[in-house]
């Protein structure tokens, strides 16, 4: 029964941590190197991320432009 708010390691992941995978996964899915397989796991890994640091920061739209662009189909 993994906590969902621990990584693979076990340690609580701060909001900087959070940020700065968002970017990493942007950085990885702009750059088109990856299969759609792992784009799709990239991207639920993302709104993960996004939706804890919404909550977190409790701010609506203080984290909306970290949203990566052309991965929603909402």
């Amino acid at each position: 029964n993994m906590d969902p708010e621990s990584n693979a390691s076990g340690d609580k992941l701060t909001i900087g941590d959070r940020m700065d995978r968002l970017e990493a996964i942007a950085e990885t899915l702009e750059a088109g190197n990856v299969d759609l397989e792992t784009a799709k796991e990239l991207r639920t890994e993302a709104d993960e991320h996004l939706s804890t640091l919404r909550s977190e920061l409790d701010v609506d739209g203080q984290v909306g432009e970290l949203e990566l662009e052309g991965t929603h189909e909402e």
